[in-house]
Order: structure tokens, then C-alpha cells, then sequence
């Protein structure tokens, strides 16, 4: 039995008047280094189902769809919303799916309207793509594989898709895109999909970060500050970070840590791990923090340490160096590929590695320029324009049958 096919809602009658008519045309983009040779083509980006509006795959999204404007590309969702930055690409609704919407949307609503409202390819950017057969090309991007490496952070039904349905979608779709060549090695592995089926177009930290920020903006403390950025969840590490920083205090360290990120599973014994380590007046959990304060947070901080287990990419590590803000991170996954030579790489495991690095960097000046300079260079490696133009080579290769 086909997946999820007993637990999906009756389509919509009369789906045409649900879609807007946006079908913009491609315009002059010669700046964007951009070829319009798939002029008259219409390109949809799904932006359903993207969850936390700071993640990753969120700001991936935002992104794509801001570079490929000038291109006549719309944005397919399911619920009317104002996306922050997407205010002027238009969009295409498709409500429905019910309860199990994550599910039965992308196999229900949006082959049908694709169909209808003459797309030509469709680029879903979560793990939740189509296994049917359509008339469009279908691109799915893969950040990583976490439902299947950390399953007890993840739903059942988030874990069970990962594991029995996504196959399907990805032997389906025309195109596998992936951040990083770590997370293609993942998909290789745990989904046996040709190596030839995936490209990897790396991300990049937005614009704001380097740019000048004025001493208000930064964190009001009298104290040198380590910051970790990063939602509060066992992948992220932070027992052993709170353990190897107890470790470089009673070394010595001055320093405070502030850690900020929302609260995931797993978050609630990080507390009682500071209250038993001794370190209330050390620890600052901020909880969330709008975009616009991030850029001071940063470029305020001595240096940024974010001990990962795991990341499909690692954003706030490019983020960081962008900043200026020299880093320390782990030497396994992604990250390696993301800091180049511009961080400190550490076992993640190891509390004394971790411990020492901290200890190194803190107050060594001579130090300190070094790998802000060498952050800097590598962070500048990374460009949004530059995943624009290769994403948009995927879409000609497949419009043209290539």
C-alpha cells in the first residue's frame, strides 16, 4: 500500500480557485551570472512545512527564493502567511492536508495544482517531497539525516517518514540537492542513491553578520563572554561544553558563557547539570533572541565554541566568522568542510580537548587575530549568490532534459 494513501484527506474541489494567478515571466538577472535559458518556464519553491523561521532550512529557503526573484520563481504554501523577506515573491496557497498535513499535502494538494497552475518543476526544500508520479521535474533538498542518526529528538512519525517514506521520494524526484559533501556521504549511505542523483550547493551567513555593529547592540556584561548559539538539544553537546568549561574555570577562565537557542528535547537537565557544576553566576541562557539582535551578540563575544555532534551544515559557525568572532568547533560531520583552516577543531568528546582549546584562545591576543583573520577569509568562501547560480543550473539541466 502506497504510503500514508489511507490517511489522506480528500483533495479540494475546484483547486483552480485556490491558485493566484503569479506566473511572473523571466526578467534581465545578467548581474546574478544567471543563464535565462529556461525563459517561459515556471519554477515553484515549497515553502511549507519549514518549521522554526531561524533554522537552517528556513534561512536556506529565504535565501533561494530572494536570489532567484528576478527569475519569476513563486513560493507554493498551504496557509496565507507574510514571510519576513519574501514579502514581494508571489505565491501560490494550496490549504489542506488536515492533521497529517506534513504527510499527505505534498502527495494530495500539490501534484494536482501543479499541474493545474502549469509548473514545470517543483522545489520542495524539507525532507517532505512528493513520491508520486507528476507531470513536473521534482527537486528535494536533504539537509541531513538526523531522524535517523538522533531518533529519540525526533517524533515518531518524523522518524518513521525518514525511515519508509522518504526512499520512495527520493527514488521518485529528478534531483537530490544537499549542503554539504558530509551530508551527501550520509544520504549515500542510509538511502543507496547514486552519487551522480546529488549536487551540493553550500550556504552562507547573511549579509548582516560583519557588518558594523554599534557597542548598544552588543551583550551589556562586565565580564569577556563564550558564546554557543544552537537549539538546546543532546546533538548539540552541551553537557560536555558545560563540564569542559567548569574544567577551564577552575583553571582560571574569567569568562562567562552564554549559550542561546530555543529549548528542544532533551534541554531540561542542562540546568541541574549548571546548578551541580556550581556555575549560576557563570552560565547565561538568554532563550531566544530576535534576528536583528544576533549580528551584536556575535560580534560582542571573545570567541563562539559550538561542539556539535552532528550538522548536516552548521550554520552559526560561517556566522560567527562572518562576524569576526574566532571559533572553536567540533572536527566531525560537516564542520570541518565549513571552517577550513578558520576555527580550532576539537573531539567533540573530549572535555579536556575542548577545555584546552578555551584555555588557548581566552585573552591570547596574538592568537585570537590570528583565527579572526583566518575566519574572515574562509567565511568569505561562502556566498548566497553562488548557491543561487548552481541551484539554478540543476533547474536548466532537468527543464532541458539533460
Amino acid at each position: 500500500m502506497a504510503p500514508y494513501c489511507q490517511a489522506a484527506s480528500g483533495f479540494l474541489p475546484g483547486i483552480a480557485g485556490w491558485i493566484r494567478p503569479v506566473m511572473g515571466r523571466l526578467t534581465n538577472s545578467c548581474d546574478r551570472g544567471i543563464d535565462l535559458a529556461v525563459t517561459g518556464k515556471s519554477i515553484g519553491i515549497v515553502t511549507a512545512f519549514l518549521g522554526n523561521l531561524r533554522a537552517g532550512t528556513w534561512v536556506y529557503t529565504r535565501n533561494l527564493l530572494q536570489g532567484l526573484a528576478e527569475q519569476g520563481v513563486v513560493r507554493v504554501d498551504r496557509e496565507e502567511r507574510l514571510l519576513e523577506g519574501l514579502e514581494g515573491i508571489p505565491a501560490i496557497i494550496l490549504p489542506g492536508g488536515g492533521r497529517l498535513a506534513k504527510f499527505t499535502w505534498p502527495n494530495r494538494q500539490l501534484p494536482e495544482a501543479g499541474r493545474r497552475a502549469g509548473l514545470d518543476l517543483v522545489h520542495v526544500t524539507t525532507p517532505y517531497g512528493s513520491f508520486r508520479r507528476t507531470g513536473f521535474k521534482k527537486v528535494i533538498t536533504i539537509c541531513d539525516v538526523t531522524p535517523l542518526l538522533f531518533p529519540e529528538a525526533h517524533g515518531r512519525m518524523n522518524v518513521w517518514h525518514h525511515r519508509f517514506v522518504l526512499p520512495a521520494i527520493l527514488r521518485e524526484c529528478d534531483h537530490i540537492i544537499t549542503i554539504s559533501e558530509a551530508s551527501k556521504r550520509d544520504i549515500v549511505r542510509f538511502y543507496r542513491v547514486p552519487e551522480e542523483k546529488i549536487t551540493v550547493t553550500l550556504l552562507a551567513a547573511d549579509r548582516c553578520f560583519g557588518s558594523p555593529v554599534s557597542p548598544q547592540a552588543k551583550l551589556p556584561t562586565d565580564r569577556p563572554y563564550i558564546l554557543n548559539v544552537g537549539t538546546l538539544e543532546p546533538r548539540k553537546n552541551l553537557p560536555c561544553l558545560l563540564r569542559a568549561y567548569a574544567a577551564a574555570r577552575h583553571s582560571g577562565l574569567p569568562h562567562r558563557l552564554v549559550v542561546t537557542g530555543a529549548k528542544g528535547w532533551g534541554a531540561s537537565p542542562l540546568a541541574r547539570l549548571v546548578a551541580d557544576l556550581h556555575l549560576d553566576a557563570d552560565v547565561l541562557f538568554t532563550g531566544f533572541i530576535p534576528d536583528e539582535e544576533m549580528p551584536g551578540l556575535y560580534a560582542g563575544a571573545e570567541f563562539f565554541v559550538y561542539p556539535s555532534l552532528y550538522e548536516g551544515f552548521g550554520l552559526p559557525v560561517l556566522e560567527a566568522m562572518a562576524s569576526g568572532t574566532p571559533v572553536i568547533t567540533s572536527n566531525c560531520s560537516s564542520l570541518p568542510e565549513v571552517a577550513g583552516e578558520g576555527a580550532l577543531l576539537v573531539d567533540p568528546i573530549s572535555e579536556a580537548e575542548l577545555c584546552a582549546a578555551m584555555l588557548a584562545l581566552a585573552g591570547n591576543m596574538e592568537l585570537l587575530g590570528t583565527m579572526r583573520a583566518k575566519g574572515l577569509v574562509q567565511a568569505a568562501r561562502f556566498r548566497w549568490e553562488r548557491t543561487t547560480r548552481e541551484t539554478w543550473g540543476i533547474y536548466e539541466k532537468l527543464l532541458h532534459g539533460e
